[in-house]
């Protein structure tokens, strides 16, 4: 960034320079001429060589620009002659006419140049006002051509073409083209016209005006253009920045308002909250940097007109052609509209069960617990289950021995459940008391005990796991048989029944 900095400022002054040198300059009243009015190779007042119609009103204002509105032949129905852009100065007077091959549009480059002010003269103060032998005097290698009626004396120096009333030619005949020598032009003939020709330089790349050209557009490109496109670009960083610090203010303060009030989840809202800001601050982005784009195209003269109408059409065809992308969008609308589900929730998608790291207007991204990343669309969602939305519960199957008393079974398992929820670490999870829901089932070798506990979102399979611990250790405590898979063998006596076990203890001994 330092670099181009430096390259910027040695370049601008480098243009600083090079005006300095070309202006002001002494008429022969001795008056000092403007370098608004300096006539030079590639220069016409403000107007520089390679400029566009576009960037001479910004040179001049659009105030002082008129365009002349041109005829069309009836017959052809084409426009009889270029583009014309008449430049007026302060004082309302015609400095020049301006010429553009394009007919209408701006962003052709200026090829022609007319100069109607007299004080536009050259920087050897040559105007309209001097006569041929003041040309002669100060300019060599001078060229007589005849072209359409008219007779002009062609200044190299300045790629210009000063015409002559032909009463001041000797020699001269309308009737056809002739070579006419310098020498036939009377000396004391005065400029009808002065005109700057800025035609493309032919010969290719490797011919010295190619370059020159190329040098003058890419400067004054550089001039004109580059220090508004770098105000775009600061303008457009200071947005994206601004819409960044603006979410996270908001975000902030949702955050603090959710905190303060005792009826809502800091927790939940947390989620919730966190889903709309990413979804906003992605969206808000798209749409700068489509707006960026479509402003640093037009600066740089591509006409976004058709890249516009040609969206349009694509986004017609998309409509018919993609309407699972659609279905999508409208999917994960209303996934959000109806927060069915935030991003940190843990949610079952189509049955698999995972961790929700990403919620889009398209897709939703799940990762379960292998690590493993599933990414859904949002119109191929057949059924989905929140498994943390404001609150949790888990339902835990105790098994106990037959030969257990069921009623005190229940009794120390609701005491374990106190306990825990008195506890400073695990009680702030729980937000009711374990309930013991009773025996449920009877079982192959035990008899089944439903227990529930209702937790805050995220939590309950961690209460679980330390719920069943203290169980374990209270069951010990109190000889609570938890039953293992056994069969009972019948022999003889069938009121008699002789355990498996205790048949292989009987053949160990033997």
């Amino acid at each position: 960034m330092k670099k181009l900095l430096f390259f910027l400022l040695t370049l601008f002054a480098l243009i600083g320079c090079n005006d300095v040198i070309e202006s002001p300059y002494v008429t022969e009243d001795n008056d000092t001429i403007s370098r608004e009015f300096l006539i030079t190779d590639n220069r016409v007042g403000h107007l520089r060589h390679g400029m566009t119609a576009s960037s001479l009103r910004k040179a001049y204002g659009d105030q002082y620009v008129k365009q002349l509105q041109n005829r069309r032949n009836a017959k052809t129905d084409t426009v009889a002659k270029p583009a014309e852009y008449y430049v007026y100065g302060k004082d309302n007077k015609l400095l020049f006419i301006a010429e553009t091959s394009a007919r209408d549009l701006d962003s052709e480059e200026i090829d022609l140049v007319k100069i109607k002010d007299p004080r536009f003269r050259t920087t050897r103060n040559i105007g309209l006002n001097s006569s041929v032998a003041d040309i002669k005097k100060v300019y060599r290698n001078l060229d007589v051509i005849q072209y359409d009626n008219n007779t002009s004396i062609y200044i190299p120096s300045v790629d210009g073409y000063v015409t002559i009333n032909p009463k001041f030619i000797t020699g001269y005949n309308p009737e056809f083209i002739a070579d006419i020598p310098l020498d036939s032009v009377s000396n004391h003939a005065k400029p009808l016209s002065f005109t700057i020709s800025w035609y493309t330089h032919e010969g290719g790349v490797l011919t010295r005006g190619f370059w020159k050209d190329l040098l003058h557009k890419i400067l004054m490109w550089m001039v004109l253009e580059l220090p508004v496109i770098l105000v775009i670009i600061v303008v457009f960083i200071i947005l994206l920045r601004s819409q960044r610090y603006i979410i996270h203010r908001v975000r902030k303060i949702a955050i603090n308002r959710a905190t303060r009030d005792e009826r809502v989840d800091t927790h939940e809202a947390l989620k919730r909250i966190d889903t709309l800001a990413g979804i906003v601050h992605g969206v808000g982005k798209i749409l700068l940097w489509t707006i960026f784009l479509l402003i640093l195209l037009s600066k740089i003269n591509i006409n976004i007109g058709p890249i516009l109408a040609s969206a349009g059409i694509v986004g017609l065809a998309v409509g018919f052609g993609a309407q699972e992308l659609v279905r999508d969008f409208i999917s994960g609308f209303f996934i959000l509209l109806e927060d069915q589900l935030r991003t940190g929730d843990y949610a079952i998608i189509n049955g698999t069960t995972g961790l929700v790291e990403r919620i889009e207007l398209r897709t939703i991204t799940l990762r379960d617990l292998s690590g493993v990343v599933h990414i859904f669309q949002n119109g191929k969602i057949d059924t989905l289950s929140n498994m943390t939305k404001e609150w949790s519960a888990i339902v835990m199957e105790i098994g106990v021995a037959y030969k257990e008393n069921i009623d005190y079974v229940m009794q120390v398992m609701e005491e374990v459940g106190k306990e825990m929820k008195k506890d400073r670490e695990f009680g702030q999870y729980m937000l009711d008391q374990v309930e013991v829901l009773g025996l449920d089932d009877f079982g192959d070798s035990a008899i089944i005990i439903k227990v529930t506990v209702k937790t805050k979102p995220m939590h309950q399979w961690r209460i679980k796991r330390e719920y069943q611990r203290r169980l374990k250790i209270a069951f010990d405590e109190k000889n609570i048989e938890i039953p293992f898979p056994h069969l009972s063998l019948y022999t003889g006596d069938a009121t008699k029944p002789m355990p498996i076990q205790m048949i292989k203890e009987d053949t160990d001994k033997e």
